[in-house]
């Protein structure tokens, strides 16, 4: 195993019917709170106009910035940052799904220090994050990203449309409240993009890490059991609380720390995705699921030892070509198996997704992997994910 420090520093409070302790919780934190949201769901739920009462209802005072949009934008962070500071905001509270969450954690970075939040992207960065922040209270809504329990925010430049995470310790929500009834009215297509997510989180460092550590090995392959099992049954009944509930816990956990600890390992689909949803609007999660068949495909011989691992746990076979078929099976069944052209996206874009890519991990010519990903195997993951055409058609 890897050493490692495990720090959680995040309260996290779980369960139904627990959003109620939000004022409570706001309370011993700040005295006003600049509420961040998106641009529709809050509102039109109801969510935005409970939160104000129960702040009211405990003194706490608020403003509210309601612009967050899918894949946050440095300039929307940029102007919740100044209507923080203009504010004297001591808290912020984040009302929404993964983009509302980091946006919030990026604006209570910059509503400190005053500098634009992408001068904190670049790679090297330009500017060091802050090791003191506003704290954050972060509200989830939908069980996807995790961004409720661990300590980066990813934000896309206005401009260029690059795609970059930043982390830092302080970027840890202060408290979480991740209360899974708040999910029940999330759409179809957004429950699935979430649940593809989360699963690809925990696949991620599993399949890329040489660590030896077989008890997150066996955590996090029974976190992505689960994540199977439960996709498939909010997938047919979209009001199963108990599916949210299972599923809002494995979102949670999946980016905690606890399913890899001792075995660091690097986020290469999320790499390959970041310049798709960058350019596209595309949401993550069927961004993710349009890269992993065409990722799994080309690392599989990279990968087959963990895949023969991974396919005895999840699958009961030690064939990692089988364990990969399965995979794309599962993506059919939740209706997620699309091409990147599918999903709009143009075959000129391809080459520019990988210089992206590249520059987003450093600008060292790849992608870090189990080994390091050259040019022409992420231009060949791109390829292949474009048009999948008869690849995986009898899976």
């Amino acid at each position: 195993m890897d050493n490692f420090v495990f720090n959680l520093p995040t309260k996290i409070i779980f369960g139904k019917g627990e959003f109620e302790k939000l004022a409570d919780e706001a309370k011993a934190i700040g005295k006003k709170a600049l509420i961040v949201t998106g641009k529709r769901f809050a509102k039109e739920s109801g969510l935005l106009e409970k939160t104000e009462f129960l702040l009211t209802s405990r003194n706490v005072q608020f403003v509210e910035f309601s612009e967050i949009e899918p894949n946050p934008e440095s300039k929307t962070i940029d102007k919740g940052g100044e209507i923080a500071r203009i504010a004297n905001a001591d808290l912020v509270i984040a009302l929404g799904g993964g983009s509302v969450i980091d946006a919030a954690k990026a604006i209570a970075a910059i509503a400190v220090t005053g500098k634009p939040i992408w001068d904190y992207c670049n790679r090297p960065p330009k500017e060091k994050l802050p090791a003191i922040v506003l704290p954050v209270l972060a509200i989830a809504t939908v069980a996807a990203t995790g961004s409720e329990a661990d300590s980066a925010s990813v934000v896309t430049n206005s401009e260029t449309r690059d795609k970059r995470g930043i982390f830092s310790p302080a970027l840890f929500p202060k408290v979480s409240i991740v209360d899974p009834l708040l999910t029940l009215s999330i759409p179809i297509k957004q429950t699935i993009d979430g649940v593809v997510d989360m699963f690809t989180h925990l696949l991620e460092s599993y399949l890329s890490s040489k660590a030896e550590a077989p008890v997150s090995d066996r955590i996090a392959e029974g976190l992505m059991k689960e994540t199977i099992k439960q996709g498939e049954i909010v997938l047919n009944d979209l009001s199963n609380v108990e599916a949210r509930e299972a599923l809002s816990w494995i979102s949670t956990l999946a980016l905690s720390g606890i399913p890899n600890a001792g075995r660091r390992g690097p986020h290469p689909m999320h790499r390959l995705e970041h310049p798709i949803s960058g350019i596209y609007g595309i949401a993550h999660g069927r961004g993710l699921a349009g890269i992993m068949p065409a990722f799994l495909y080309h690392t599989e011989e990279l990968h087959s030892g963990r895949l023969k691992m991974l396919g005895k746990a999840l699958f009961s076979t030690d064939s990692p070509s089988k364990t990969v078929e399965r995979i794309v099976h599962w993506l059919k069944n939740l209706d997620a198996f699309n091409s990147l052209k599918e999903l709009g996206v143009k075959k000129d874009s391809l080459e520019r997704f990988a210089d992206m890519a590249i520059a987003d991990d450093g600008g060292k010519g790849f992608i870090n992997s189990r080994e390091p990903l050259g040019i022409e195997v992420i231009l060949e993951v791109y390829r292949t994910a474009y048009d999948y055409k008869n690849l995986f058609r009898k899976a």
